[in-house]
């Protein structure tokens, strides 16, 4: 019994945090790009509105996109697209799945917890349908509690 609570208390500590080698080479590609993502391919919320995996885009404020605290989601979509549904889960890690309500104007306010190790990346899932009533799922991956680029 106490090995099973040692290693559930290990993995709850370590398992959203990358391994020392990854962190080295995302700090690497940190590098911020004019189009609202970083080199990483997360979504850099100082530079604008962040393009998703299809058109349409995502606005966060606060930009650092800090835990535990209220956030607010502004997403754009093509004309005629209406949300269907959205959520919010860990990219690489099951942290539960956060409910999203956007309203007609594409308006919503989130909380989402924190990570023990200071490194979370969490993904938005946003599925719509389109004025032919195709669906579309897109969504857009950020880095919790970033620190401000460098000008």
């Amino acid at each position: 019994m106490r090995k099973a609570l040692l290693l559930t208390a290990a993995f709850a500590v370590t398992a959203c945090q990358p391994d020392l080698t990854q962190k080295a080479e995302l700090a690497e590609k940190a590098e911020h790009q004019p189009n609202g993502k970083a080199a990483t391919g997360l979504c850099d919320f100082y530079q604008g509105p962040c393009p998703g995996s299809a058109d349409g885009s995502l606005v966060m404020t606060p930009a650092h996109a800090p835990s535990e605290r209220p956030l607010s989601l502004s997403l754009n979509l093509p004309d005629g697209e209406q949300v269907q549904s959205a959520r919010i889960e860990g990219r690489d890690m099951f942290m539960g799945v956060i409910p999203v309500r956007f309203d007609d104007s594409g308006e919503a306010e989130v909380i989402y917890g924190s990570c023990a190790s200071g490194y979370m990346v969490w993904r938005l899932w946003v599925t719509s349908e389109d004025k032919d009533g195709t669906e579309i799922t897109r969504y857009f991956d950020w880095l919790a509690d970033s620190t401000k680029p460098a000008s």
